[in-house]
């Protein structure tokens, strides 16, 4: 099924963009728009509106510009938009086609669950639950592995502890449930896309070893790490003090670049993917979930949903992971990495953010940071300068790459 936004008005009427897949169309007079509008049209501001496309689903968000958006000729700041709305800014107007779904192709598109907040999302390296923890009653069977107990949940499925038949190695199974009338193919895309992640061997990065599907869910076989996640730690204990936090960042960071030099983008660094493991005085920290995000959203697991939905955290996001959605590169890592260890040193997120997921969206892709001296006045200027370097809503003014910023910490470890 193709969506498409085609130009009824103004000085570039005639032209089309298709999307047959999730992605997200910026227009502006910004070098990096998708649509990049000339000074024919004076009322264009230089990044406008963001056209947020996965068919059937189009969603539009005004980026807070100067002359606004109209859909339908009523002024938004988002809307969702049908087959044949128009969208109109400066003198430019869009009309949107959505085909009807092909009875042979059309998917259920279940409702999201909400997601989970940092200080209730659980990776598989949550703290230990108590001795009443959840049994593993009900969990499909895995083949190959015995699921024992429950460890955490999170927006993508439910981990389990399990042993390894062949061996008796403890290890971490994740189960994810498909959205209702997800395809086979699908499926079976998942498990392909996710099996990539055996090439990542890093002491920094949670090990994958098996993947597959088993009685109707998908799972995922990975190393068992001890330790909570950073979030769950820092909604126990508090922000954590400085050295300490940018140690943990350093060991994020060496992760993260072990797999940009293997070609991989991680798109979901956040706390509670950041695992800690080992015994307390000589903790590491390993980053999970490599690839999962971009692996479910892909293969449309959770359903046809929107960005952040599922799958993502707003908090953590770097601007062009909302404005160029399919071509998100490692500077988005470095930025999540940047925001997290943020988050380890305040106890909250870069901005203060609106309610709702759309104006989130505006504000990831528009609004100023939060001066973390403004959150903690004893974070060194020097360490907030760095910070916030990594934090620059451009790629270009961000550190060359995750390693120099990981060498712009050292010296507040």
């Amino acid at each position: 099924m193709n969506v498409t936004l085609s130009v009824t008005a103004g000085p570039h009427a005639g032209r089309a963009f298709v999307f047959d897949r999730h992605d997200t169309f910026l227009v502006g007079r910004s070098k990096d728009a998708h649509f990049q509008l000339s000074y024919d049209d004076p009322y264009f501001s230089r990044r406008h509106f963001l056209v947020e496309v996965n068919p059937p689903l189009v969603r539009v968000y005004d980026l807070n510009s100067r002359n606004g958006i109209a859909v339908n000729g009523e002024k938004v700041r988002t809307a969702d938009l049908r087959n044949g709305d128009e969208l109109k800014a400066g003198h430019t107007v869009f009309r949107v086609t959505v085909p009807p779904p092909d009875p042979d192709e059309w998917r259920t598109l279940d409702l999201p669950a909400a997601a989970p907040t940092p200080a209730t999302t659980v990776s598989h390296g949550a703290a230990p639950l108590p001795e009443t923890t959840v049994s593993h009653d009900g969990a499909p069977p895995v083949p190959g592995y015995v699921v024992e107990r429950e460890l955490g949940r999170g927006a993508m499925g439910v981990v389990y502890r399990a042993s390894r038949e062949s061996d008796g190695r403890a290890l971490a199974v994740k189960l994810i449930k498909p959205a209702a009338s997800v395809s086979r193919k699908d499926m079976d895309r998942f498990v392909r896309e996710s099996a990539i992640m055996a090439k990542l061997d890093h002491p920094h990065v949670v090990r994958y070893f098996d993947s597959g599907l088993s009685a109707g869910a998908l799972y995922l076989v990975m190393e068992l790490v001890t330790g909570p996640d950073l979030a769950a730690r820092v909604k126990r204990y508090g922000p954590m003090d400085v050295p300490g936090a940018v140690r943990m960042s350093i060991h994020m960071l060496d992760g993260l670049a072990h797999a940009h030099e293997k070609g991989f983008v991680h798109r979901d660094v956040k706390p509670s993917n950041l695992l800690l493991d080992g015994p307390k005085a000589r903790r590491v920290v390993k980053v999970a979930d490599f690839g999962l995000a971009r692996a479910y959203n892909e293969c449309q697991i959770s359903g046809l949903t929107m960005q952040g939905e599922v799958g993502g955290t707003p908090a953590f996001m770097a601007p062009e992971q909302v404005t160029h959605y399919r071509a998100v590169k490692p500077p988005a890592d470095q930025y999540a990495a940047a925001a997290t260890l943020y988050y380890l040193l305040t106890g909250r997120y870069v901005m203060d953010f609106e309610p709702t997921l759309a104006a989130q969206m505006i504000q990831i892709a528009t609004d100023e940071r939060v001066p973390i001296r403004e959150r903690r006045a004893d974070v060194p200027k020097e360490l907030a300068a760095v910070v916030h370097k990594a934090l620059a809503l451009e790629p270009g003014k961000r550190y060359a790459d995750v390693t120099a910023f990981r060498n712009a910490l050292r010296p507040f470890a």
